[in-house]
C-alpha cells in the first residue's frame, strides 16, 4: 500500500487528531498497513503481545474461550479503534482472541515503537488512555448484559450500542452498512439464532427498525438512548 495512502488512513482516525507532524509522521514511517478477509485471526491467546493494531475499515470481535470451550463476545469494534492495546499494559501475551468479522484493514506497530511515539505526543497519550479506560467500561456493560438480562434483552442492548458505535445519522433514522447475519448477532449475544430473528422481526413490526441484509436502520431515534 502507497505511503501516501497509509498516511491518510492515520490522518483519518479521531485517536490521532492533534498530533505534532513529527508524531505523524513517525507513525506513519514505522507502521504496516495490512488487509484481512472475514473470519481470519489476527491473534490467538497466549501469543505474544507485542503489537499494536489500529483498525480503519471493518469489524473485529474480541473474545475470550472459557476452559469448557464456550466462546464470550467481549467487544465489537469498529473503524479508528486500536486493540492488542494490553501490549501497552505490561502483557507479554494475549489474554483474548481477536477475529474479522466484516473485511478490513489494518494498521499494525511494534509495541515499542508506539510508546516511543507516545511519549512524543502528549496528546497520543491522552488519547490512549481515555480510549482505553473507555472500552473497560463498555466491556464491563457487556459483561453485566450477559449476566443479569434475558436473551431477548441482550439482543435488544447489543442493536442499541450497535446503532450508537457504527451507526451514521441521517434526517429520518440512523443506518449502519452492512447488517450482521442472524447468527453472528446470536454468537456476540449469547442466543440463539431463532431469538434474533424473533427480536428483530418484531421491532421491525413495532416500527421501531428495518433491516435487510445490507443495512440495519434505527426508524424510531427515540428507542436510543440519550448519548
Amino acid at each position: 500500500m502507497a505511503e501516501k495512502t497509509k498516511l491518510w488512513y492515520l490522518q483519518g482516525i479521531n485517536l490521532f487528531q492533534g498530533m505534532d507532524e513529527k508524531s505523524m509522521m513517525a507513525m506513519n514511517s514505522n507502521s504496516r498497513m495490512i488487509s484481512n478477509k472475514k473470519k481470519e485471526i489476527i491473534y490467538f491467546p497466549e501469543e505474544t503481545s507485542n503489537t499494536i493494531y489500529i483498525l480503519k475499515e471493518g469489524k473485529i470481535k474480541i473474545s475470550r474461550l472459557a476452559e469448557d470451550g464456550r466462546e464470550t463476545t467481549l467487544d465489537l469494534l469498529g473503524p479508528g479503534q486500536i486493540f492488542g492495546e494490553s501490549a501497552l499494559l505490561g502483557q507479554e501475551t494475549h489474554s483474548n482472541t481477536a477475529v474479522v468479522v466484516e473485511d478490513a484493514v489494518i494498521c499494525a506497530m511494534n509495541k515499542d515503537m508506539f510508546r516511543e511515539i507516545m511519549d512524543m505526543s502528549p496528546q497520543l497519550n491522552l488519547s490512549i488512555s481515555k480510549f482505553i479506560g473507555f472500552r473497560l467500561k463498555r466491556i464491563e456493560a457487556h459483561i453485566e448484559d450477559l449476566v443479569f438480562k434475558n436473551a431477548e434483552e441482550r439482543v435488544v442492548a447489543f442493536l442499541k450500542r450497535y446503532a450508537n458505535n457504527f451507526g451514521k445519522e441521517l434526517a429520518d433514522r440512523i443506518i449502519v452498512r452492512p447488517f450482521l447475519t442472524h447468527q453472528e448477532i446470536a454468537e456476540l449475544t449469547a442466543t440463539a439464532r431463532q431469538t434474533v430473528n424473533t427480536v428483530l422481526n418484531q421491532l421491525a413490526t413495532d416500527g421501531i427498525i428495518d433491516y435487510s441484509r445490507r443495512f440495519f436502520a434505527i426508524i424510531d431515534k427515540s428507542w436510543l438512548p440519550k448519548s
